[in-house]
């Protein structure tokens, strides 16, 4: 069916956005496809429509005028605006390939441990496990009747990116033991170290907030992607497809988590 020029102009705006979306987030090769299908779309008639119509929102308190998305969500978009300092010079490290100091910027080891510790203690080994069909259900500080530790007040984009950077830290490091200890081609008993530290925080994250009907309330998709990737990892397939897939319902245009959902039918065929 031929898509309408009103359609092909609200297209364009979210393509435009998720190229954004993804690189804020560091995950290039999403923001690269989303980039090749938005200069595939031909041009409309329409020339009054702004090229970067979906990229000019700027808060209202003064901050600078630089390329970031909007955020719909009034809480998160006032984080992001109080953090947008932080998050700049994080995503330079990250930029620069010095993942360990990206994270610390937002998560030092400091308060990696104390939420861990605490996490470890009061978490059942069944923890952050999706129940039902389809939902993901992470049983929470009511259900378990254990105080869940708190974890920063930061928001949603920072965390991922801060978490993001850890993984790429443990991959990094992964490789590099890999290399030294049995050669490049003979790796494959080695692990990336961070997993359980990601998969306890982000259990701790989601079970502060989600409902008694499983839902988890504000959520926008981007940490359950990278829940998925860690779990899909750590070679729980199944867990990590169910959080995949909600990933996709709540923001469908990050094609990293299409990939990883098609790895993962194609290793269950294997």
């Amino acid at each position: 069916m031929a898509l309408t020029e009103r359609d092909i102009i609200q297209l364009r705006g979210t393509l435009q956005e998720a190229v954004v979306k993804c690189s804020e987030r560091c995950l290039y090769q999403s923001a690269k496809w989303a980039a090749e299908l938005l200069t595939s779309i031909p041009p409309t008639d329409d020339a009054s429509e702004p090229e970067d119509s979906q990229m000019t929102e700027v808060p209202s308190d003064g901050l600078p005028s630089i390329v970031v998305t909007g955020n719909p969500d009034p809480e998160e978009a006032a984080l992001e605006a109080k953090e947008i300092n932080q998050y700049l010079l994080a995503k330079s490290f990250f930029d620069c390939r010095e993942f360990d100091r990206c994270a610390a910027v937002f998560l030092p080891d400091t308060i990696l441990s104390g939420v861990l510790s605490a996490s470890s203690s009061n978490a059942p080994q069944n923890a952050a496990t999706p129940k039902g069909k389809g939902k993901a259900r992470a049983p929470t500080a009511r259900s378990t009747g254990r105080v869940a530790p708190a974890v920063p007040k930061l928001s949603q984009k920072s965390i991922f990116l801060a978490l993001y950077a850890k993984y790429m830290s443990g991959e990094k490091k992964k490789d590099e033991d890999s290399e030294m200890v049995m050669g490049p081609h003979d790796g494959g008993n080695t692990i990336n170290k961070q997993l359980v530290v990601i998969s306890r925080f982000l259990e701790t994250w989601f079970n502060e907030r989600t409902t008694e009907a499983g839902e988890v309330v504000g959520s926008q998709g981007w940490l359950e992607y990278l829940y998925g990737l860690v779990l899909a990892k750590d070679k729980n397939e199944e867990e990590a497809m169910r959080w995949l897939i909600r990933s996709t319902h709540l923001y469908p245009m990050n094609w990293g988590c299409w990939l990883e959902m098609t790895s993962l039918i194609s290793r269950t065929e294997d």
